[in-house]
């Protein structure tokens, strides 16, 4: 990202600045009935090799702790999460990724959480897929609720750009 950036200021002559302007978010929160998620239990989950990427697990094979797994099930054509031993930080993260906008965590979930799986059916998905909207999914199978709010949304403001310079 920094050699990209650096060619854009030389090559654009780009100027740019981040602001915080009010905005669209999303706010997660335990919804009615509270979270099912629970804290990390003891041997849930091995280690993860931050020098190699996820691997399918073998059978019997512990998950690695603090990884999100996204999936896909192919018999009803929806999509996965399987997390064990990460923050709620990281659902969060990833939400904002698929929603588009950012998801803001108000559940006050502290620390790892413990093995979840959830599934759900992307809006832009085939007629035929079925199954719940991440939405619904959320609510149904673990516990939190998604609500539209404003809030604070990060934006990046371009102050000057030019025709690109000659090789």
């Amino acid at each position: 990202m920094p050699m990209l950036q650096a060619l854009l200021e030389d090559r654009f002559r780009l100027k740019v600045h981040r602001e915080t302007k009010e905005g669209s978010i999303f706010e997660l929160t335990a919804a009615k009935g509270g979270s099912k998620l629970r804290p990390l239990q003891e041997g849930s989950c091995v280690a993860a090799d931050p020098n190699s990427p996820p691997r399918p697990l073998a059978p019997a094979q512990k998950p690695p702790c603090g990884v999100l797994m996204p999936g896909a099930n192919t018999a009803n054509r929806t999509m996965t999460i399987d997390a064990v031993g990460a923050p709620i930080a990281l659902l969060t993260r990833t939400l904002t990724l698929m929603l588009g906008r950012p998801v803001l965590d108000k559940t006050g979930i502290a620390g790892l959480l413990d093995a979840f799986h959830l599934e759900y059916v992307r809006e832009d998905a085939a007629a035929d897929a079925t199954g719940p909207s991440i939405f619904t999914s959320l609510q149904e199978q673990l516990g939190l609720k998604l609500e539209a709010a404003k809030g604070p949304v990060e934006v990046l403001v371009i102050d000057h750009v030019e025709r690109p310079t000659e090789n």
